[in-house]
């Protein structure tokens, strides 16, 4: 008896632990479920944490690849340095036209760049974007016009004007289509220069309208038409609205062909009588080497444009 009642309570325990078992994935399952999910979560944060650790900087500088800007030297020679600071050390120096990666720009006007696999940090003033580059390289007709018109505040303003009027310079022919398109029809300028020491040339800077500033005054040569013209440009970098500023224009004729600064408190003649001027003026002439008799004419400035002075007394 005692044997039989033996087997009929193994029998039950197995059917009861048979039967939890069947019943059991369903709890198991949810069990398991949620222990999944919470080693995952609990797992693959840590782990999201050491992969940024460790391609953070990786990612960072192939978005900053993708979002830079490419520009090109205006200086005929810049300098790379470690540090958005003129003092600190330079790295490498690249010549006129080169291409810079720009990253970034900050409010000291220094420029995050890369040249090559070299990166650092360039000041921002000498770096221009395409169209100015070739507008800029094109705008000289010689090798003296580039060295007369050295100074990038010059370059960049007679570039700007150049643009504000539609006019181009001699760009490239497959540059000129990437910029303007295949049918754009721009007339082209540029500056032809004598040699430096010149006493006439077709470029000369003082302070033409009395405002304590520097302003430019160039000859352009239209290459098609030979056709010419006289700017005067303000090139007042302090205040905003006065930098390339048009002062005065005016079509040249054979007559005049060449610029000479004149600065103020020189005797010119003005009406007839020497006379102190007030402020620089400009002389223009063909006269370089004194042998013409032709009679050189002064420009004063008279607050809104220019007056004209022969520089020959009239015999009564």
């Amino acid at each position: 008896m005692k044997q039989s009642y033996h087997k009929f309570y193994i029998t039950m325990k197995l059917f009861d632990k048979f039967k939890n078992t069947k019943d059991a994935p369903k709890e198991t399952s949810v069990k398991q479920k949620a222990v999944f999910i919470s080693g995952l979560f609990f797992g693959i944060i840590p782990f999201l944490f050491i992969v940024y650790l460790l391609l953070g900087p990786l990612v960072k500088v192939i978005q900053k690849d993708f979002s830079s800007e490419t520009m090109l030297t205006i200086s005929e020679k810049l300098n790379i340095r470690s540090d958005k600071d003129k003092n600190s050390y330079v790295i490498g120096s690249y010549p006129f036209g080169t291409e810079v990666q720009v990253y970034d720009v900050f409010e000291n006007n220094w420029a995050e760049v890369s040249v090559g696999d070299k990166k650092g940090y360039m000041s921002f003033e000498y770096l221009v974007l395409p169209e100015t580059f070739y507008t800029i390289e094109g705008m000289f007709g010689n090798e003296n016009a580039k060295k007369l018109i050295a100074s990038t505040k010059y370059r960049k303003a007679i570039s700007n004007y150049l643009k504000a009027n539609n006019y181009t310079s001699k760009i490239p022919k497959s540059e000129r289509e990437k910029l303007y398109g295949k049918n754009a029809d721009k007339e082209m300028w540029q500056i032809f220069a004598e040699p430096s020491k010149s006493e006439f040339n077709s470029f000369c800077y003082g302070d033409y309208n009395g405002d304590k500033s520097r302003d430019a005054a160039f000859i352009l040569t239209n290459i098609k038409t030979g056709k010419r013209k006289l700017i005067i440009l303000e090139i007042n970098t302090y205040v905003p609205g006065k930098y390339g500023n048009l002062l005065d224009s005016k079509d040249l004729d054979e007559n005049y062909l060449f610029v000479k600064n004149i600065p103020k408190r020189r005797k010119m003649i003005i009406n007839d009588s020497l006379q102190r001027i007030e402020t620089d003026g400009i002389l223009i002439g063909t006269n370089r080497s004194k042998t013409f008799k032709d009679i050189d004419t002064l420009m004063i400035y008279n607050g809104r444009d220019f007056d004209y002075f022969p520089q020959e007394i009239k015999k009564e």
